[in-house]
């Protein structure tokens, strides 16, 4: 199950998918998407699949014949991919939790998870849970952010929120952009079983014409939305605050940033 202090409900999943899935995640989806290759025929997991950015990129480049279960703990937010993949074939979607897959020894030919691991919270569970319903020779396909050194404008975002909330900041972003340490990740993968691990470093940019898209992103599209409230703060004034800060930082739109996030391949033997 996921950490306990996510929670991705009311009109979290809709902010989330129209203002991070574009500033954050489309890049990489496509990145991963390329990224996987099955048999004929054969079957592939996508574990925290969210709204479906990865999941549709991931159709389109695979055959029909492949077959695709799309899970995810949070099933408001499979309800958005199953939205956008209605017409797509050969593909079910499920509520599971990744520390305890609903699935058979040796089902699948690949697993992928798109930024989704770090939730997951017992990591060395999972993985174990992976590797148990992959096939001999099959595939696991992952990523996860860098540290906020390498993602400054979600650095600009937090540090902002420390100083809002000096006493009792916020602490969400330290979930998704905590869980970088690649010699740890790669211990635990080869704890559960995998070998043959391949990382990979991706910088990429943050573009976008609006400053407030980025505050509304990550504001209102995931748990801060829920936990500012309860400090006591404002979300409109606090995205305002933000906006400003970004503007004075990278200037006039058209806005760039950099971005970092790691790739793990690794196999069953």
């Amino acid at each position: 199950m996921a950490n306990d202090s996510v929670s991705f409900s009311g009109s979290i999943p809709e902010y989330y998918d129209k203002y991070l899935g574009p500033l954050l995640f489309e890049e990489y989806s496509i990145d991963l998407a390329n990224r996987l290759q099955l048999p004929k025929g054969g079957a592939l997991l996508e574990l925290a699949a969210g709204t479906g950015r990865a999941t549709m990129h991931i159709r389109k480049l695979l055959s029909n014949d492949i077959s695709m279960m799309i899970t995810d703990l949070k099933e408001v937010m499979l309800e958005i991919a199953k939205e956008k993949l209605a017409d797509a074939e050969n593909i079910d979607f499920q509520g599971v939790d990744a520390t305890d897959l609903p699935f058979h020894n040796s089902t699948y030919d690949a697993i992928v998870c798109q930024f989704g691991i770090m939730f997951f919270p017992d990591k060395q569970k999972s993985f174990d849970e992976m590797f148990r319903v992959l096939k001999a020779k099959g595939s696991l396909t992952f990523s996860v952010w860098d540290s906020f050194k390498y993602n400054p404008m979600i650095k600009l975002v937090n540090d902002s929120l420390l100083g809002i909330f000096p006493e009792n900041p916020p602490k969400f972003l330290d979930i998704p952009f905590g869980y970088f340490d690649l010699n740890k990740i790669k211990d635990s993968l080869l704890q559960a079983g995998f070998t043959d691990i391949n990382i990979a470093i991706l910088p990429k940019t943050i573009r976008t014409d609006n400053a407030k898209n980025a505050p509304i992103g990550f504001i209102r599209g995931n748990p801060l939305s829920l936990q500012i409230p309860k400090l006591g703060g404002d979300l409109d004034q606090i995205i305002n605050t933000i906006s400003t800060q970004i503007s004075q930082e990278y200037g006039d739109p058209p806005i760039e940033a950099p971005m970092q996030a790691i790739v793990f391949q690794a196999h069953k033997k």
